[in-house]
């Protein structure tokens, strides 16, 4: 199984900006995951914070059963604020998958601008206190909220993805185009990984 999945609105706040990014990624191979009814980013929404974990949770365990068995790679947007300028983080537990991006990230321009300067590519870790392989140095390591099962890689490679738009909202068309071209070299990863 080679197929893609770009999960967008697991934050109802998110929505709107996964579906301009969404735009054109049937031409590309990729199925888009569209959840109705995310969660809002505003936690004070929630009365006890082990609500919203525990919701998060089961939002993340149920995506995790309609990609396993269909997908070989999943694709989590989301979207932060940075006033500097859209940028991204990269997450993923596999260095095989960071290290694809990295390679696939130096050749691309976006803008004039290699396509790397704006990206940051994190690994996902267990344990904080471990000390990072000597295979991954260049890779911050990071925790994750998202179930084990889900990010582990056990049934198909998870790259979370997070866009840092200038202003919240949508983004601008530059901001969606930047996340569409991430979701490409992601994608293009990918298929590379399966060669």
């Amino acid at each position: 199984m080679e197929k893609t999945l770009l999960i967008i609105g697991v934050h109802v706040e998110e929505l709107c900006f996964g579906e301009r990014v969404a735009q054109g990624a049937k031409e590309l191979g990729i199925d888009v995951l569209r959840i109705e009814h995310g969660l809002s980013n505003d936690r004070f929404l929630y009365a006890n914070l082990f609500y919203y974990d525990t919701f998060l949770r089961e939002l993340y365990l149920q995506t995790h059963m309609q990609i396993q068995g269909k997908y070989s790679l999943a694709i989590d947007l989301h979207t932060g604020f940075n006033q500097a300028g859209c940028c991204a983080d990269v997450f993923c537990k596999e260095t095989c998958v960071l290290n694809c991006l990295h390679s696939v990230l130096q050749n691309k321009l976006i803008q004039g601008n290699l396509l790397s300067k704006k990206v940051r590519l994190m690994k996902i870790v267990k344990d904080m206190a471990v000390r990072p392989k000597l295979a991954d140095p260049g890779y911050l390591p990071c925790k994750t909220f998202i179930p084990k099962i889900v990010w582990e890689g056990r049934h198909y490679h998870y790259v979370g993805l997070e866009i840092y738009l200038p202003k919240p909202g949508q983004g601008s068309r530059e901001d969606c185009l930047f996340a569409r071209q991430l979701v490409k070299c992601i994608h293009e990863c990918g298929r590379k990984l399966k060669e």
